[in-house]
């Protein structure tokens, strides 16, 4: 007799289920790699504020999917009732909170764009160790930060040395113009970066000793410095540890969430071209509105769940 239910409906659930392990496992894999971090070790996964995530317009977003959610079950409740123009206006509504929300989303690509939050640009080594285990005496507990130290420096080389480079080259934009003649003249953040990029290239002291460039996680620790005191004044890629990892599952995360969105902003914009040219959108729409808000309640629900994971956890 076969499944009490229309085949489109059918097709739409399969599809959501696919849908749904998709998100899972890139949830799952965010999940896993935050709660991996040492537990013995001073930094922590980033804070939405180290990483400039504003709680409260991802709170914003959160509100214009649920109220488009709400607008779509208007939209398909108006026209199994004939109300084709208000069917019209509902939709058109969701089309435009849907475009809000891409809106919005934009705007927080562009601070991590302005800030370079991106994969493989932050840098992740700062000085500090991790705590020894309880019972070691005080001579091995020195011993075993010293090893640490080191086997942090030879895991986060290439790192180390890449985000290096990449701050060489903004000090290098930043002071262009500047040096030992001038520099008293320019800002205070200009002439702290001069002062780094001095800091960076070592050389000779004034007594002629030698003096050895400063490491990348003491570069990190600079740049952190300059950042907070001049925020704004000059563009810095910041330190953060496990920067890297967090930027990696957000614009996964945050990215095919948005194209879903985009998606049905599509679907929605087909579906007006159809009312306007078709005869409006009456009961023969109505089971089409249906399986397209079934899809947007589930791009609505996985917001749901990122929102709190990124923005509040």
């Amino acid at each position: 007799m076969g499944l009490p239910l229309p085949n489109g409906k059918l097709a739409m659930w399969l599809f959501l289920v696919t849908e749904i392990m998709f998100f899972t496992a890139l949830i799952g894999v965010y999940i896993v790699l935050r709660n991996g971090t040492p537990n013995h070790s001073p930094f922590h996964w980033p804070a939405p504020h180290e990483v400039h995530l504003i709680e409260w317009i991802g709170a914003v977003n959160t509100f214009v999917l649920i109220c488009s959610s709400l607008t779509v079950v208007l939209a398909h409740h108006a026209a199994a009732q004939n109300k084709s123009g208000q069917a019209m206006i509902f939709v058109a509504v969701t089309l435009a909170l849907g475009a809000l929300f891409l809106g919005i989303k934009a705007y927080e690509y562009n601070a991590k764009f302005e800030h370079d939050i991106l994969p493989g640009h932050i840098g992740e080594v700062l000085p500090g160790a991790m705590e020894p285990p309880d019972g070691l005496t005080e001579k091995q507990q020195e011993d075993w930060r010293f090893n640490d130290s080191v086997r942090r420096s030879q895991q986060f080389r290439a790192v180390g040395e890449q985000y290096a480079h990449r701050v060489r080259g903004e000090l290098d934009e930043i002071t262009k113009g500047v040096d030992a003649t001038n520099v008293a003249s320019k800002p205070p953040a200009v002439q702290e970066c001069y002062q780094l990029l001095q800091d960076m290239n070592g050389g000779a002291n004034e007594d002629g000793t030698y003096k050895k460039p400063i490491s990348p996680e003491f570069v990190g620790e600079r740049v952190n410095k300059i950042l907070h005191a001049h925020e704004g004044e000059v563009h810095l890629t910041p330190s953060i540890p496990f920067g890297n990892l967090w930027a990696s599952c957000y614009f996964a995360m945050t990215g095919f969430h948005a194209l879903h969105v985009f998606g049905g902003l599509v679907i929605f914009g087909i579906i007006l071209v159809l009312g306007a040219t078709r005869g409006g959108l009456r009961q023969n729409r109505a089971g089409m509105l249906e399986l397209v808000g079934l899809y947007w309640h589930f791009v609505d629900i996985v917001w749901i769940f990122l929102f709190p994971l990124l923005y509040l956890v």
